[in-house]
């Protein structure tokens, strides 16, 4: 749970360095959220800034907050977000909701993958019904 917070801090503060500081040096980073192509992944702590880079560019008062956290019996976590931002550019205020599920060892996230819908993202944890 403290480690879900240091992510949300980070973030709100465009922390790369504290951002990072958490994953696995091979972390596995997949992104279905901001991308109209299909899920993007990224591989390893530098794919991660770069990912960073891309999603935190466009925006300008980007604000993460969690709505719930539940930890599987597996150690994976399953995080409900809410993000607000307003684009650079557009001036355009923007609201998304997204669930992630977070695979764990040692302390250190070794694979992430994000949703838009809920069920997808249960699925992924093992918690569907």
């Amino acid at each position: 749970m403290e480690l879900v917070r240091q992510f949300v801090e980070a973030t709100n503060r465009r922390d790369a360095d504290a951002f990072v500081a958490n994953l696995s040096p091979d972390v596995e980073w997949e992104d279905t959220l901001f991308w109209t192509e299909g899920p993007r992944t990224y591989r390893g702590r530098a794919g991660v800034r770069k990912w960073l880079d891309e999603i935190q560019g466009p925006w300008e008062d980007l604000h993460l907050e969690v709505d719930e956290i539940v930890e599987t019996s597996d150690g994976r976590l399953l995080v409900e977000f809410g993000l607000s931002a307003r684009g650079r550019v557009s001036g355009a205020d923007t609201q998304l909701r997204f669930w992630t599920v977070l695979w764990l060892a040692d302390g250190m996230v070794t694979r992430r993958r994000s949703f838009h819908e809920e069920a997808a993202a249960l699925k992924a944890a093992g918690l569907e019904d």
